[in-house]
């Protein structure tokens, strides 16, 4: 009997194998509130809001593209930060860097956040979005100068936007980046600073999670702070 249930052990598990991993690699989402089960087309159509009005995670570039009057230009991320300053790696067999690498494939961005300027209702605005798919929207080195890039754009003296917006949904500071990640915290509340000394008015919206040292610096140095809907959840440090 011991051999007959191994056997099906296995069965079960070439089965799953099989079975599509991840929300993106299937046109079906099962909605954790109501338990139903909704077509992603018609998701998408509905801005990824189920029947039940449960928010799920919305894609970056779908936020900008709803949020943006029309065009829009992307803010690029610098390329020479170094996204794994530790070289993070366990037992030589877990290097974080080929993480980081597999976050870039799958969101086609270079960091977790996606940054951008143009015009909101006719008033000229930086949007900063992060993307819970890179790394559960880790806020590493990379991250901090993306930030502080974006931040940049916002005050340029000549070209000073009327509004500055931050999209959380962040797990918070990337650990595997030791002092040198969770100096972002102190380089995103100077970046704050910045924005309010010249006068631009700041919003914060809260997207399902948000949590760590995001929460803990840059979020509450807002003007407005706003909870997208009730089914954020995990709005904690």
């Amino acid at each position: 009997w011991i051999s007959h249930w191994k056997k099906i052990g296995i069965k079960v598990k070439q089965i799953l194998k099989k079975q599509p991993v991840g929300q993106q690699e299937t046109d079906w989402k099962n909605c954790p509130q109501c338990k139903k089960i909704s077509y992603l087309p018609d998701l998408i159509t509905n801005s990824y809001i189920c029947e039940c009005s449960f928010h799920f995670d919305l894609p970056p570039k779908m936020r900008l593209d709803n949020l943006f009057d029309s065009t829009y230009e992307i803010i690029e991320s610098q390329e020479n930060v170094n996204p794994d300053p530790l070289n993070f790696e366990v037992n030589e067999k877990y290097k974080y860097i080929d993480k980081i690498k597999k976050y870039r494939e799958v969101t086609n961005q270079h960091t977790a956040l996606l940054c951008a300027s143009g015009t909101i209702s006719d008033l000229s605005a930086v949007v900063v979005c992060f993307n819970p798919k890179f790394g559960g929207g880790r806020f590493g080195t990379s991250e901090n100068e993306h930030f502080l890039k974006a931040a940049n754009v916002a005050i340029q003296k000549q070209k000073k936007v009327d509004i500055w917006i931050v999209i959380y949904q962040s797990s918070g500071i990337d650990v595997h980046g030791g002092v040198t990640a969770l100096s972002g915290m102190t380089k995103s509340v100077i970046a704050m600073n910045e924005i309010k000394k010249a006068g631009i008015p700041t919003f914060a919206v809260a997207a399902r999670a948000t949590a760590g040292g995001t929460l803990a610096s840059s979020y509450y140095l807002h003007d407005f702070i706003i909870i997208e809907s009730k089914c954020v959840e995990n709005i904690l440090f």
